[in-house]
Order: structure tokens, then sequence, then C-alpha cells
């Protein structure tokens, strides 16, 4: 049986560091209390000229660095929500400059569910026979969109990029099972689109940015967590016992610790980032699976489990044999 399975992956980070104490700066808040509320220490900023593609491509690059074959690529997916254009696709961007001519190309968005919404996506593609040879590229400039005035917001993202090859196996190995589900009746509009462009007469900057309700987002991620980790496993004739490695989105650790709780797994089976890139949407399960890999926390064989949650709201997961 056909199954998909990241065959390597790789990241982007911008040089810049954003600390608490520049939040102190500018905001009525300190270090202990974005640290006790948020589990963030650090988070990455992009520069002002540096573009979404521009940290895409040298997540890409990254990827090639480490030995990756791109030339077999038949298919390109970009989860991104901070684009540089409404169109034409990111995607199609990416396969203009890696030359691939055999390949079909498009973007998604499901916001921090970005990444499990790809790889879920390129898991129907690789199973069906469309597709062999699937690259995932994420790249967030979230601090493009941030209100820095609102203290609930202006403290947690970052900037970054992955890029992941997902190829086809038959070996026992790759994706088990995956979930995913959306209810967008929890959705706040950013004015901006066709409906309501941006004008500058009536710009005042907050109606442009991002906004989010914490407690109630807190709330339901929780429990749209464990509720996604227990259909995936359901699929997959698995327990929570048997799942060796957690890989979440990485919004918020109180969420992570809350999650790893209610499901009963022990900490130490989690990766967590987030205190050194803060909440990067999309790309934070890149980030928070490579931190993994690079620090022998997964090996081969292992059950690894992977959910994200976001804005909308969209959720999912996706069970591998590593």
């Amino acid at each position: 049986m056909k199954r998909a399975y990241i065959k390597e992956i790789a990241y982007y980070v911008p040089e810049k560091i954003l600390d608490n104490k520049y939040f102190e700066s500018i905001l009525d808040t300190n270090n202990e209390w974005i640290i006790t509320r948020t589990g963030i220490e650090t988070r990455r900023m992009a520069r002002e000229d540096e573009t979404i593609f521009e940290m895409g491509i040298n997540a890409v690059n990254n990827l090639q660095n480490k030995g990756v074959d791109l030339t077999v690529v038949d298919t390109i997916i970009t989860p991104t929500v901070t684009k540089d254009y409404i169109f034409p696709s990111m995607a199609g961007q990416i396969q203009k400059a890696l030359g691939l001519k055999n390949c079909f190309a498009f973007d998604m968005s499901a916001a921090c569910s970005g990444y499990v919404y790809a790889m879920n996506t390129a898991t129907a593609l690789i199973e069906s026979g469309q597709s062999k040879n699937i690259l995932i590229v994420c790249s967030e400039k979230l601090t493009k969109d941030i209100n820095w005035k609102d203290r609930g917001t202006a403290i947690l993202f970052g900037d970054a990029a992955t890029a992941s090859l997902i190829t086809s196996r038959e070996d026992g190995k790759g994706v088990l099972a995956i979930d995913m589900q959306s209810e967008p009746d929890f959705s706040i509009m950013l004015n901006g689109g066709s409906v309501c462009p941006i004008r500058a007469e009536d710009f005042d900057g907050a109606d442009f940015k991002i906004h989010m309700e914490g407690g109630e987002t807190f709330k339901r991620a929780v429990i749209e967590y464990s509720n996604s980790i227990d259909r995936v496993l359901e699929k997959a004739n698995k327990k929570l016992s048997d799942v060796n490695f957690f890989v979440p989105h990485q919004a918020n650790l109180r969420i992570i610790q809350a999650v790893a709780k209610r499901i009963g797994l022990p900490i130490e089976k989690v990766s967590v980032t987030l205190n050194k890139f803060g909440n990067s949407s999309s790309t934070s399960i890149g980030l928070a699976l490579t931190d993994a890999l690079d620090n022998n926390k997964i090996k081969e064989g292992d059950l690894v489990l992977f959910t994200a949650f976001g804005g909308g709201f969209t959720w999912g997961s996706t069970l591998m044999i590593w």
C-alpha cells in the first residue's frame, strides 16, 4: 500500500531576534507575564524588505543542502496565509524558481493548521497515485500583520519558513491516518479584500491586523485537539499509549501542556519550540519536527502524532510511522 512519508525537512528563520524585553519597551507588559501566559521567550522578525517568497526559497535551499534532489518533485503545495501577492500563487513562483516543468502547484489556506492540511492533502494525492514527490513550503511573515498596540497578539507571533519533501513509500512506513475539520462560525474577517479594500482615507491600521479572542481560542483548541487526536487514533486502530512522540502546533505552552495532560502524554514526548520561535502559524510544526529530529527525539519506527489548530477555526491531525 502506498503511503505518504516525510523524506526530509528543513527550515529558515530570519536573523533578527525579538526578546520579551523589547515588548516591555512598547507595551504594558513584562518578561515574566509573557512567559507565564505563553511560554514564549524570543521570536524571529524578518527584514522589512525580506519577502515571504524569499524566506520560502531559503528554506527550500536548506532542504537541497541536505542532499535532497528536487528535480523529482511533481507537486508543490504552499499553505501560507501571509502572502506577498493575492495572485498568482506562491507555489507557482516556487515552481518557476526551481525550473520544474512536469509539475503542478497550488496554494491553500488553513491558518495555523496549514501544515497538517497540506500534509493530509499530500497523503491523498500520493495514495491516489496522482503524485509521487510533493514539496510543501510554508513561509510566514506574521510580524507585518501584527497590531503592535495589542498586548494580546503582538507578543505571540514570529516569522519563519519550512520546506518538506513528501514521498511515496510501500514498506509500511508513512501516514496511517488523517483527520481534518473546520468551523467557520468563529471567523473574524480581516479587511483588505475585495469587499473592504484598503483605502488611505480610512485606514487606521487595527482593522487590517491580526485579532484573536484568546480565551475562546484556548478553550476550543484544547477540546478540538483532543477530539481530533481521538479520531485519528481510532481510524488507525491505535491507542494513545502507542504514540511515541507528539508534534503539536506551537501556539501557546499552556495549550500544549493542557492537551498533553488531557490525552495522558508526558511532556517529554512533546516537541516544544515556541520558546525560541513563538507562534509562526503554518511553519510551527515543521520547526518543531526539525528540532525533534536534530535532537534524536524521534527514532525509526516511532509512531508520531501531528496536531494543529488554527484561526477560523480549523484543526486536524496526522498519524505517521517514522
